[in-house]
């Protein structure tokens, strides 16, 4: 269940009802977790189609820890949904996998494959 602190979300947000949350598989540092623990339930909060919730974490992540804008860093992607299968390559220490209310939420960061020059 989610405390006082996280109830209250990012930038102030109040959350309108009681969301619980359980983080599944993490390899990201302590303060990134939290704060895509936080993006979530202010997601779930306030959107109720899987699509927007999806956007909303991904977006507001980038906007959390922004990248260089070079293909090399990488960028996040994020998938929502109550029943999927995965398998995603992931930079080091940038994935996470956590269940809110009913939803299961997959962040993760991982680098564009430039495309080859003179590639087929």
């Amino acid at each position: 269940m989610a405390d006082d602190k996280e109830q209250q979300g990012e930038q102030g947000y109040q959350l309108q009802s009681q969301h619980f949350y359980k983080i599944i598989t993490s390899y990201m540092p302590e303060s990134f977790e939290q704060d895509a623990v936080q993006i979530a339930l202010i997601a779930v909060d306030k959107y109720r189609q899987l699509k927007d919730i999806a956007f909303y974490i991904k977006h507001e992540y980038d906007k959390k820890y922004p990248g260089s804008g070079k293909a090399t860093e990488g960028v996040y992607h994020c998938i929502v949904g109550k029943s999927f299968a995965s398998a995603v390559s992931h930079e080091t220490r940038q994935f996470i996998h956590m269940k809110v209310d009913t939803y299961h939420v997959i962040l993760w960061k991982s680098k564009d494959t430039p495309f080859t020059p003179g590639g087929e």
